[in-house]
């Protein structure tokens, strides 16, 4: 990778075949620093559209996920190694100031195989429902290993344990419908402490062009103990300013079915995200209107909230 592609003579037009009949024609080569560029280490016409569809789809989409840290897509086996600390100062209108500290951290660790990971969690990403319902204040902080046993193609599988304790095996599947629109398909075993669970989630892309994406999401989980089935779903479209600004507009819901049918939470948001200064300081501002019910005897809250949060990202390192 690095080598300027060549275009044979015969493979041109017959007017550009008489000026270049003893020569070669060289194409523009793609970026070695691409992070975008994808290229499988297998040589299988599967692994190399594969490969195709990923490069393609990765301008705008992959850039979003990168820009924004979405866990759900950076949680795979594909992905590299990330230090993420961030600081949460929201209003609530009927609840007041809240300030929430956050450390998160994937790393590889030195003198053993890459695919074993030092995993960091306080935010509670580890739910799969963490992108629907606000980060809960009471989290614990997570802390364990994640092995990256399999990833080839459109298929990645790791098992990861920590502390708490909790093993949880996840399995993804990745299938691209077309050059813009890809489906992913991922699904969790977990066993912690006397609870055994289960997750399904679904997610459906779509870029529109090289400024819009378009992500819908389904979550779905069961628990073996009194709290039964959770449903989860969102919208989310994020839009391109430049590569140091971007907007996401969301809306979600999520529900419970014990100890009766619910909607828990919610809302409508948007979020203002920008680098500055340096390439690993990020602020980020976002409006949102929440409708939230704590159980089934509490009163539904609905209320407008505003959050400025100020962010240090280190990614690959």
């Amino acid at each position: 990778m690095g080598e300027e592609q060549k275009v044979k003579a015969s493979e041109l037009e017959p007017e550009a075949q008489s000026d270049t009949a003893a020569n070669t024609v060289e194409a523009k080569p793609i970026p070695e620093d691409d992070p975008c560029y994808s290229q499988s280490q297998m040589e299988g016409a599967i692994d190399k559209a594969f490969d195709y569809i990923n490069t393609k789809f990765c301008q705008p989409a992959i850039w979003f996920d990168s820009f924004f840290v979405d866990d759900r897509v950076e949680d795979d086996a594909r992905a590299g190694t990330i230090v993420r600390w961030f600081n949460d100062f929201a209003y609530y209108e009927k609840e007041g100031f809240k300030y929430r500290a956050n450390l998160n951290a994937r790393l590889n660790l030195p003198g053993v195989t890459k695919r074993l990971k030092f995993i960091l969690d306080s935010t509670g990403e580890d739910d799969p429902f963490a992108f629907i319902r606000a980060p809960d204040d009471n989290n614990e902080r997570d802390i364990g290993l994640r092995y990256d046993w399999y990833a080839k193609d459109r298929v990645s599988f790791n098992i990861k344990a920590n502390f708490k304790p909790k093993v949880e095996a996840r399995w993804r599947y990745t299938y691209p419908l077309s050059e813009s629109t890809v489906t992913r398909l991922t699904q969790k075993l977990y066993q912690e402490k006397k609870v055994t669970g289960e997750s399904t989630e679904f997610d459906i892309e779509h870029a529109f062009n090289e400024t819009f994406v378009g992500r819908w999401s389904a979550v779905a989980q069961y628990e073996d103990r009194d709290n039964g089935w959770e449903f989860g779903s969102s919208v989310k479209v994020y839009q391109y300013i430049n590569n140091k600004q971007a907007l996401s507009y969301q809306a979600s819901i999520y529900g419970v079915d014990e100890p009766y049918h619910y909607v828990k939470n919610a809302s409508v948001s948007m979020t203002y995200r920008q680098n500055f200064a340096r390439n690993w300081l990020f602020f980020a501002i976002t409006p949102e209107y929440n409708w939230s019910k704590e159980d089934e005897f509490s009163e539904r809250i609905n209320q407008f909230v505003l959050t400025f949060t100020i962010e240090m990202l280190f990614q690959n390192v």
